[in-house]
């Protein structure tokens, strides 16, 4: 009985890494966006966009508190989302400058050629941070 158990938990675990590996193989993920970059350069954009990387997190902050009040302010909320895709815009030349890559929308690039948005069409973005 407890080899049962035993063995049944390590075809389970073995299983659930074989599967990772297969839904995220290397080089996909988009935290790997910048993996061909040159490391002087994406150092020196990520200095240059510290303050605006705080900015950001800040103002994120500010509309989760606004729209968690019980009566949310829905001019401040906008404001706070213009505000946000003004500091995006800034971190995005900012990357444009550097020649930075731009990473796709809401799906991860992968090798296969997957990773195309609704009704086969390609979605590009901002570099999210």
């Amino acid at each position: 009985m407890r080899k049962g158990v035993i063995v049944s938990l390590i075809l389970l675990v073995f299983t659930v890494i074989v599967a990772t590996a297969y839904a995220f193989p290397p080089g996909c993920l988009a935290t790997n966006r910048f993996c061909n970059a040159d490391l002087e350069t994406l150092g020196k954009f990520q200095k240059d966009t510290l303050p605006l990387r705080g900015e950001l997190i800040t103002k994120r902050i500010e509309i989760r508190k606004e729209i968690a009040k019980s009566k949310p302010d829905r001019d401040h909320i906008a404001s706070l989302r213009k505000d946000i895709i003004d500091i995006q815009t800034k971190i995005q030349k900012k990357a444009d400058e550097a020649g930075l890559p731009v990473r796709k929308c809401g799906k991860i690039e992968r090798v296969s050629g997957q990773g195309k948005g609704m009704m086969g069409k390609d979605h590009h973005c901002s570099v999210r941070l």
